[in-house]
């Protein structure tokens, strides 16, 4: 049994979310609309899991998680638009 459900802990929060970041209905990379919001990840531009200002982060789908890793080429500050 888990630790955390053993002693009734309850889930903590990314910190994403609690810098108010709010994951989006589709992927930005490449427009996919999710059935499950858990096909979709929120993404750290730069790679930092700790840097989670709002134009570092973006909603990308599964598909486009691998495609990224695979091509070994990270998204970089500019190559997309900033939410606002």
């Amino acid at each position: 049994m888990c630790i955390r459900k053993k002693r009734k802990l309850p889930l903590q929060k990314p910190k994403w979310e609690l810098n108010g970041y709010k994951k989006k209905p589709a992927c930005d990379r490449c427009g996919f609309r999710a059935k499950y919001s858990a096909q979709l990840l929120v993404y750290h531009i730069d790679g930092n899991c700790n840097n989670s200002v709002q134009k570092n982060l973006k909603t990308i789908c599964l598909n486009c998680v691998v495609d990224v890793k695979k091509a070994d080429l990270p998204w970089r500050a500019g190559d997309l638009p900033v939410d606002y």
